[in-house]
């Protein structure tokens, strides 16, 4: 099994792109997905956060993700120590997803992380791929998608890696600003080269 690791900044439209991986066949684990399940279940794991930013805990013990997003998307050194504390329950599970579609008999598994390189998941993927957009084609779609304003998606936006960051380490690239036929053409050709 090949595993293609998808990322790329919030807005950029790693979704859709993931999607129309999965419209080829392929299996995907989001990671952010992964990481709302965890904010959910994972006790240990939210125990070591309410350690570190007090107060982030709703009273049934689920985390209240925009709370902790605002504290840590304006403060680089804070969203370094929640990635500590997060991105190994992560890694752990998408390694057992990984090892399931493997046994499924999947060729290509399509894993989709915001922080590929930053949580060291690149090393488990076979080849990467960024998914890129215009600055105010992101703002937008993350204003609709997250019902926020403007200035908290330019927050989220500039405590995220630029183009050049993806574009240095990234073995493929889809530029994600038009429509959807021309992602999912994207997305084909680098299918058919993996598989080749």
């Amino acid at each position: 099994m090949k595993i293609l690791g998808l990322t790329g900044g919030s807005g950029t439209g790693k979704s859709a792109a993931a999607a129309a991986f999965a419209a080829l066949g392929c299996a995907v684990i989001d990671a952010d997905a992964a990481y709302r399940t965890l904010c959910d279940t994972c006790i240990p794991m939210l125990k070591k956060i309410q350690s570190v930013f007090s107060d982030v805990l709703y009273p049934d013990g689920k985390l209240n993700r925009k709370k902790l997003g605002a504290m840590v998307f304006s403060d680089p050194d804070k969203l370094l120590r929640l990635n500590a504390i997060t991105h190994p329950y992560i890694r752990q599970a998408a390694q057992e997803a990984f090892d399931r579609y493997k046994q499924e008999g999947c060729v290509l598994c399509i894993y989709d992380a915001p922080v590929l390189f930053e949580s060291g998941m690149d090393t488990l993927c076979d080849c990467t791929c960024a998914v890129l957009a215009e600055r105010e084609t992101r703002i937008a779609r993350i204003m609709g998608r997250d019902a926020i304003t403007r200035e908290y998606a330019a927050l989220r936006i500039d405590a995220q890696p630029d183009d050049a960051f993806y574009r240095a380490r990234c073995d493929y690239l889809i530029q994600n600003d038009a429509d959807l036929d021309i992602l999912y053409a994207q997305v084909r050709q680098i299918y058919d080269d993996i598989l080749r």
